[in-house]
């Protein structure tokens, strides 16, 4: 019976971004969102306690946390392999998200530019949900942006371009 497992199936993504309350205080997460760290990786945080982007005294990174952990004295984090390449996938995801620029023509942009001043983070959201369902977007901006959109260039390590 799927209802005694204490992990359920399921194909939702995992979150990997911390939790923060209301506060602005970071947390370890609760059972519906639990961080991905501990909760991936039971033997090495066997108690629950110590994962990344969890409340501490001081803030640490992300990057900075992954650094300390490859280089922990009995090696445990540098040995698991899972481990290594998850914290690697994490942080070149939020290297994406953090550096991706969408490029336009000039003469593209300067045609339009008015109209893309005007779009604000909710037709994003509301194109993103319609691009979801496979609906083409329902604001004319935002369609006019998508045909003149002729690149996304990022620099994130271990892609092509970090390399230049």
């Amino acid at each position: 019976k799927e209802d005694s497992y204490i992990v359920q199936h399921g194909s939702d993504f995992v979150n990997e971004y911390p939790r923060v309350d209301v506060h602005g205080t970071q947390y370890a997460g609760s059972t519906d969102n639990p961080n991905h760290l501990l909760g991936a990786f039971p033997c090495l945080f066997p108690y629950g306690f110590g994962g990344f982007e969890v409340q501490r005294p001081r803030r640490i990174s992300y990057e900075a946390h992954a650094k300390w952990s490859m280089k922990y004295a009995d090696k445990r984090f540098r040995k698991d392999l899972h481990f290594m390449f998850q914290v690697f996938g994490v942080i070149q995801k939020r290297q994406v998200c953090k550096s991706a620029v969408l490029q336009v023509r000039k003469k593209t942009f300067h045609e339009n530019k008015a109209s893309f001043t005007r779009l604000t983070p909710e037709d994003l959201i509301v194109a993103s949900h319609e691009e979801a369902q496979q609906k083409p977007p329902s604001n004319p901006i935002i369609r006019s942006l998508r045909k003149h959109i002729t690149a996304v260039r990022t620099k994130v390590v271990g892609t092509d371009e970090s390399r230049i």
